[in-house]
C-alpha cells in the first residue's frame, strides 16, 4: 500500500511541474488530498463500525486503487485536484482501520515499540516507491498502472487473514477538546507532524528540483528522507516505551530546530552530504506521530481507539494541508531555502509547546516500570478486599477474646 502511496504523491508532483503548473497551485492541488483526510475522519468511521476493520479497508483500497488509473486519462489539473481528493478519502479510512486495529491489540508497555515496526513498513514501502521514480515511462501511463497494481496487491494479505477484526462490543466518541484534555502534546504533534510530513511528500520533490538536482538525484533525496525515518523509528519507539514520551517528542522537534537551516547549504554537494542531510531530516519529520498516537492510546480505552485514530488522523491531516500551501506560497515568493526553514521554524514552535506543558503538567500514565502500578484511587478489588481483612482480623479479635 505505501510503496504504492509514495509512488503515486511523488510522481503527481513532479508531472504538474513538468506540465508549468505553478508551485502554488501545485501545492494547491495536492493538498486536497489531506483536505479529503479531515473529511474522511469524520465520515468514514460509519463504515468501519458497521462492516468491521477487514472489510472496510478491502473496499476503501479497491476504490483507491481504480481512482489512480483516471489520472493518465487526461493531465488536467481540476481533474487531477477532484482524484486527489478521492484518493485522500479512501486512504485516510484505511488507516483508521489499521491504526485502530494495531492500537487494540497493543498495550502501554509495547504500544511505542508496535507502532514503530508499523511506521517501519510504511517508511520501508514509501521509499522503495521513491527508487520507482527512476522507471522509464514515456507513454506516461506505466506508472500510474504500477500504483494501481501495488494497491490491489495490497489487499491480498489482508482479505487471506485469519485474524479477526478487533472485537469492539460498541463505540465511544471523541472530541478534540477530550483529546486536549487527556493529551494536549499528542494533539499539538499530531498538527506539527502534519505539517513537516506534507512538506517533505508535497514539496520534497519541488525542492530538490529548484536546488538543481536531476531525477535521480531527487528521488535519491526522497528515499534517503523516508529511510532516516524508518531506520530511527523502533530505537525511538522502543525510548519512548521506558520513559516519559514527551520527552522523546520535545527532543526529536529540538534537534530539527537546530540542523534543519543548515542543510540547504550541503545537500547539493555531493550524494554523501545529499544522503545524511535528507535522513536526518526525515528522523525528525516521521518519528513524531507514532509516539503522538502511543501517547493517546496509553490514556484511553479499547472504546475509544477507532474514533481517537480518526481524530488523530485528522489533527495531521490539518498539518498535512495547510502546511504545504503555506510553505509553497513561501517558496515562491522567497526562494526555495524556505523548504528547510519552515522544519526549523515549525519544530521550534512545538518545542515551547512542550516545554511548557512538560513543566506545568504531569503525564497521566506509566509508560515504564518493572513493578506494576499501584491505582490512584480506590477500586472495587482493593475495598473487597480491605473488608475482608477486616473481618478476619475481629473473627481472630473475638476468638482470642472467647479462648481466654
Amino acid at each position: 500500500m505505501y510503496i504504492a502511496n509514495g509512488l503515486n504523491a511523488s510522481i503527481l508532483a513532479i508531472r504538474l511541474t513538468d506540465n508549468g503548473v505553478p508551485t502554488f497551485y501545485t501545492g494547491l492541488i495536492l493538498s486536497l488530498y489531506y483536505l479529503a483526510y479531515i473529511v474522511s475522519t469524520q465520515t468514514s468511521s460509519f463504515i468501519i463500525n458497521r462492516v468491521g476493520q477487514v472489510r472496510a479497508f478491502t473496499t476503501y483500497i479497491s476504490v483507491l486503487s481504480s481512482l489512480v488509473l483516471i489520472h493518465s486519462l487526461s493531465p488536467s489539473p481540476l481533474l487531477w485536484a477532484v482524484l486527489r481528493f478521492g484518493e485522500g478519502y479512501c486512504l485516510a479510512a484505511a488507516l483508521m482501520c489499521v491504526e485502530s486495529w494495531l492500537n487494540t491489540r497493543s498495550t502501554n508497555k509495547n504500544r511505542g515499540t508496535i507502532m514503530s515496526v508499523y511506521m517501519v513498513m510504511t517508511y520501508c514501502g514509501m521509499a522503495t516507491g521513491q527508487l520507482l521514480l527512476n522507471i522509464p515511462d514515456k507513454s506516461g501511463f506505466l506508472i500510474f498502472i504500477l500504483v494501481s497494481v501495488f494497491y490491489s496487491w495490497a489487499l491480498v494479505p489482508v482479505s487471506l487473514t485469519g485474524q479477526p477484526s478487533a472485537e469492539i462490543k460498541k463505540h465511544e466518541s471523541m472530541s478534540l477538546k477530550r483529546i486536549y484534555k487527556l493529551a494536549p502534546m499528542s494533539m499539538a504533534g499530531c498538527i506539527i507532524s502534519g505539517v513537516l510530513v506534507g512538506n517533505v511528500y508535497t514539496l520534497g520533490p519541488i525542492y530538490a528540483q529548484k536546488i538543481g538536482l536531476n531525477m535521480q538525484n531527487t528521488s535519491l533525496f526522497m528515499f534517503f528522507c523516508i529511510v532516516g525515518g524508518m531506520l530511527a523509528q523502533i530505537p525511538l519507539g522502543r525510548l519512548s516505551d521506558r520513559m516519559d514520551r514527551r520527552f522523546v517528542m520535545m527532543w526529536l522537534c529540538g534537534g530539527l530546530f537546530l540542523v534543519a537551516p543548515w542543510m540547504h547549504f550541503l545537500i547539493d554537494a555531493n550524494i554523501l552530504f545529499l544522503a545524511i542531510c535528507a535522513m536526518l531530516l526525515g528522523t525528525g519529520t516521521f518519528v513524531l506521530y507514532p509516539i503522538c498516537i502511543s501517547h493517546l492510546n496509553d490514556k484511553i480505552t479499547d472504546d475509544e481507539r477507532i474514533e481517537a485514530s480518526g481524530m488523530l488522523i485528522l489533527l495531521q491531516s490539518i498539518g498535512m494541508m495547510s502546511g504545504p500551501v503555506i510553505i509553497s506560497l513561501a517558496m515562491q515568493w522567497w526562494g526555495a531555502i524556505c523548504f528547510v526553514m519552515a522544519f526549523s521554524f515549525f519544530s521550534g514552535i512545538f518545542v515551547l509547546f512542550a516545554f511548557k506543558n512538560i513543566v506545568f503538567r504531569p503525564t497521566g500514565y506509566i509508560a515504564s516500570g518493572k513493578t506494576d502500578p499501584i491505582p490512584a484511587s480506590q477500586t472495587h478489588v482493593f475495598t473487597n478486599i480491605s473488608q475482608h481483612d477486616s473481618l478476619l482480623d475481629r473473627a481472630k479479635d473475638l476468638f482470642t477474646e472467647k479462648k481466654h
